[in-house]
């Protein structure tokens, strides 16, 4: 198979993939609220287009920076589990525990297959700081849901404990670039309520990202990532 036709088979099946995806998000959200009035991320055939133009594209920047290995499909499906999350986060304020339990199982069968049994140890304590982390907020009801500190401990399992902890450190700088936007635009403030879910989902990919691309091309020297 030459590489334009592998490139368009990509394309292909990350595109079905994501209308899959649509559907999923749909239905998780169904599953938790009787009406819904406005779908953000579904409802029209261009928003069903986007999610296909957009699982389709990430997949293929996946295999572009790191090829057809068994760690490129562990963040493409990761990424697919991120947005189809993020959608229901963002919709309904809720993170569904079958999105949570899918990120654990995908995680898990690749670091159980991808690294000696003895480095496990790192993925439980960064399960562990992920749980803690979003766990005292949550008590206390300022920020985080509980939905938050499932994910977050599920994200921990899959980056480590290092991992875990430059997730969250980008997670902040997204979260103040959207405070600064609701603040300038005149639409909230620091106390404002936003749902987490997307945030930790684009800290957690932005960290899969910047690890595939250091692992191919060393452009950094940044051991918390690791």
């Amino acid at each position: 198979m030459n590489q334009f036709t592998a490139t368009v088979l990509i394309m292909i099946i990350g595109a079905v993939v994501g209308v899959l995806m649509e559907k999923s998000a749909v239905y998780l959200i169904k599953q938790r609220v009787k009406t819904l009035t406005h779908h953000q991320f579904s409802g029209s055939l261009a928003k069903t287009m986007f999610w296909a133009v957009m699982n389709a594209t990430i997949w293929l920047i996946f295999i572009k920076i790191n090829g057809l290995e068994s760690k490129t499909l562990e963040c493409m499906m990761l990424f697919s589990i991120c947005l189809i999350l993020s959608a229901v986060d963002i919709s309904i304020k809720k993170i569904p525990n079958e999105l949570v339990l899918m990120t654990i199982f995908v995680g898990g069968a690749f670091i159980i297959t991808g690294q000696p049994i003895t480095s496990i140890g790192m993925n439980i304590f960064g399960l562990l700081i992920g749980f803690v982390i979003f766990f005292l907020p949550a008590m206390i009801g300022k920020g985080a849901g509980w939905g938050d500190v499932k994910y977050a401990a599920a994200v921990g399992f899959c980056l480590g404990a290092y991992g875990i902890i430059s997730a969250i450190m980008i997670m902040t700088f997204f979260l103040m670039i959207y405070a600064c936007y609701l603040i300038i635009r005149g639409k909230g403030n620091l106390k404002s309520k936003v749902a987490l879910g997307p945030f930790m989902a684009s800290g957690f990919v932005s960290v899969l990202v910047l690890n595939l691309i250091n692992a191919n091309y060393h452009l950094f020297e940044l051991g918390m990532l690791f």
